[in-house]
């Protein structure tokens, strides 16, 4: 399952690469501007549910 969501997602961003590779320079900064922060917001988030659901599962735990 992790396999497949990793090709998925590789697949997704070669998409996007191409796509941005045939946009004018200017617009393709802004959009690789938006995509970077919203990888980064992506990724805080996963970061902050990963870090409670542990905390929760060591609470019941211990």
């Amino acid at each position: 399952m992790k396999w497949t969501i990793a090709c998925l997602a590789l697949l997704a961003i070669a998409i996007v690469i191409e796509l941005v590779s045939r946009l004018p320079s200017e617009d393709a900064i802004r959009l690789a501007g938006y995509a970077a922060t919203a990888g980064f917001a992506a990724l805080i988030s996963f970061l902050i549910r990963w870090r409670g659901n542990r905390a929760q599962r060591n609470k019941r735990t211990g």
